[in-house]
């Protein structure tokens, strides 16, 4: 289904929301990221070992889903911003 420009804004708008609420849960994970490794880095030979260590925890792993989901949210915002630029083109017989 080909989409309107103003449905194409209307979905960024959605991923963008829902971008900055993933930013809103990786900070808070983040904080917990840093709390873990204050209270056990004296427990692991190097910080490569904390890291690895905080990665297993459930928090370490939503983590790294956010993260990959932000990734995703990215990479669709620019896909629409990219067909939004085409069809303004299209309707200025520029393209």
């Amino acid at each position: 289904m080909d989409k309107t420009p103003h449905q194409l804004a209307d979905e960024r708008l959605v991923i963008a929301d829902e971008y900055a609420k993933l930013g809103q849960k990786k900070v808070e994970l983040m904080y917990k990221r840093a709390k873990f490794f204050t209270e056990n880095r004296p427990n692991y030979k190097s910080d490569s070992a904390v890291e690895r260590a905080f990665e297993i925890t459930e928090d370490g792993l939503d983590l790294m889903v956010i993260r990959e989901k932000m990734r995703s949210k990215e990479h669709k915002l620019s896909a629409i911003r990219t067909l939004l630029e085409v069809k303004n083109n299209e309707i200025r017989n520029q393209y």
